[in-house]
């Protein structure tokens, strides 16, 4: 069975307790320095290129819980796929993250715009239905798909998510995850 690589790390040591804070040459402590979480010098635009993405809410709460509110939000998927001329293969919200396997087909516009807005849009839903403050994380984890890896196994993992956390028995009985475009095979 398929699984995806994390290229983007937590900022906890493992033990649940920040990084230790760096401090200059005063002694003043600075503030953790952040990992890169995208591939250095790699185009997000780069034509036809598939991305499996997962983008996490902050602090890993639950907050797509609503029906209204999750059928807005893959409305949210659906627009910016359009608007930008960009690919969603399969996607899957989950009560704490998503996944889309996606593409920028010829658009020459980068997959970071993709997820930069379906979360502006998710955001304020998540205010209308009674949040408040910053929502989702600043980053996400991305995968590039390699040519020697099975998309269909890679589609098969998203779909199953709600079943391996035991939100359903089936697939096709989750409302939250679908394939709305075909698979460039």
């Amino acid at each position: 069975m398929w699984a995806p690589e994390r290229v983007m790390h937590k900022p906890c040591n493992g033990r649940g307790q920040a990084p230790p804070l760096r401090k200059n040459g005063m002694d003043k402590p600075l503030l953790p320095q952040r990992r890169p979480t995208r591939l250095k010098d790699f185009d997000y635009a780069t034509p036809n290129i598939v991305v499996f993405v997962t983008a996490c809410t902050r602090g890993e709460k639950q907050l797509f819980v609503q029906s209204d509110l999750n059928q807005a939000i893959v409305r949210c998927f659906l627009e910016e796929r359009d608007r930008l001329g960009h690919s969603i293969f399969a996607y899957c919200l989950m009560p704490d993250h998503y996944h889309l396997l996606c593409s920028p087909n010829q658009s020459g516009i980068p997959i970071t715009r993709l997820i930069g807005g379906i979360n502006s849009k998710i955001t304020p839903l998540l205010w209308n239905h009674g949040y408040s403050g910053r929502l989702m994380q600043r980053s996400f984890y991305d995968h590039i798909v390699r040519r020697e890896e099975i998309l269909t196994e890679i589609v098969e993992y998203i779909l199953n998510n709600p079943v391996r956390k035991g939100l359903v028995e089936r697939s096709e009985d989750y409302p939250y995850s679908g394939t709305p475009d075909p698979l460039p095979l």
